[in-house]
């Protein structure tokens, strides 16, 4: 990974565009409309640092760490600004700032549970009991199921899991977990600044991986498929990393699930991770469609708006994190549909934080349609 150093070139040539496009996407920026929150504002306080015009302040390490990381501003700039805005972090916790103390309780969590919530390992074995999976081993099994640490510890998002894992067996597919020895993908760590962990943590992900001959990691949760997804092609492994959302939409259109449509007005919101940063756009709205009819708010795909979670704002600045998440329902709930459909463990959890919509996980979704296509094929069949 690029130090902030390496980006000088790139900090100097937005000081001098000065375009302010990124102000447009940024959900931090639209919500405070502080110039040092977005972008062209950041940048400009990193070059600064560099240059030696001021030095580390409050306000400056604020402009550091309240932003999401969602990538937005990518979207409108050739520039590498959300690797600059890790890289920033980086800077200050090598610089002498400590870590906040929100993210240093999850950096710390990780280091001793394997997982940021405190959880015991063992946890990760909840939501598997009763499935029949059997545990991974070495040369056993091409397809590994990676469950996230958020995913498989907290009990609300554990049917979602369950659903996955449901909807993969239906369709014959055969798979494989590490149960409590699955590790962290590092995802948090590495978005909060905390790059030496990071990059241990990776290594030994990798000699995990390789070690059990895999051939494929199915993943649920957004934020590991990129961070694996990258770690793994940096390598140069051949193992294939794709999110459980493409595996299924390809079961889906194959014919191996079946689902009973309905006509009830959906929408579907973009985790960060998946879409704008992991290019991840029609699977998910595949399987939406294949399901009910699918109404879009405005802004979607590359242009979806953050849920407020990612990169230790929710933990750091929860009220802005929540903010972030109310205007965003409120885009859902203008649409007219009854339910907002999402793949990611973080925005399932920031978006219910905000009443008004019902949110559905797009797998737990899929799995109550393709049940309810056999109840009614049953009937059916009994009417005969």
């Amino acid at each position: 990974m690029n130090s902030l150093e390496e980006f000088k070139d790139e900090l100097e040539t937005c000081f001098g565009t000065s375009c302010g496009f990124c102000e447009r996407g940024c959900p931090v920026y639209q919500s405070l409309k502080v110039k040092t929150l977005c972008m062209k504002g950041r940048n400009r306080t990193m070059l600064g640092l560099l240059q030696g015009r001021f030095e580390i302040t409050p306000a400056v390490v604020e402009a550091a760490f309240e932003c999401t990381l969602c990538g937005n501003c990518d979207r409108w700039c050739s520039l590498k600004n959300t690797e600059h805005t890790r890289a920033f972090r980086e800077y200050l916790l090598t610089h002498g700032i400590a870590p906040m103390k929100e993210h240093a309780s999850l950096a710390a969590s990780i280091k001793n549970y394997g997982n940021p919530w405190f959880q015991p390992r063992s946890a990760r074995n909840r939501w598997t009991r009763g499935l029949n999976i059997p545990k991974a081993a070495p040369g056993k099994q091409d397809t590994l199921f990676f469950a996230g640490c958020t995913s498989a510890v907290m009990k609300p998002l554990i049917p979602s899991l369950v659903a996955s894992a449901k909807l993969l067996q239906k369709a014959g597919v055969q798979f494989a977990t590490m149960g409590q020895d699955e590790p962290c993908c590092g995802s948090t760590l590495r978005r909060v600044g905390q790059t030496d962990a990071f990059e241990d943590l990776e290594k030994k992900n990798l000699e995990k991986f390789e070690a059990l001959g895999i051939k494929k990691i199915v993943t649920a949760c957004p934020g590991c498929y990129t961070t694996l997804k990258e770690s793994l092609e940096k390598a140069g492994s051949k193992i294939q990393v794709v999110h459980v959302a493409q595996e299924i939409s390809d079961l889906v259109k194959s014919g191996k699930l079946k689902v009973n449509k309905t006509h009830e007005k959906m929408t579907y919101h973009d985790p960060c991770h998946l879409g704008r940063l992991g290019g991840v756009f029609e699977e998910p709205r595949e399987i939406v469609k294949a399901v009910a009819e699918l109404v879009e708010m405005p802004n979607s795909r590359y242009e979806s708006r953050c849920c407020g979670a990612g990169a230790g704002l929710q933990s750091a600045f929860p009220k802005l994190s929540r903010d972030l998440a109310s205007k965003r329902i409120a885009e859902a709930k203008a649409t007219g549909a009854t339910k907002i459909i999402t793949c990611c463990p973080f925005c399932e959890t920031q978006l219910r934080t905000v009443p008004g919509i019902d949110v559905v996980d797009l797998m737990e979704l899929l799995l109550d349609a393709s049940e309810n296509e056999k109840e009614i094929r049953d009937d059916k069949e009994a009417e005969k």
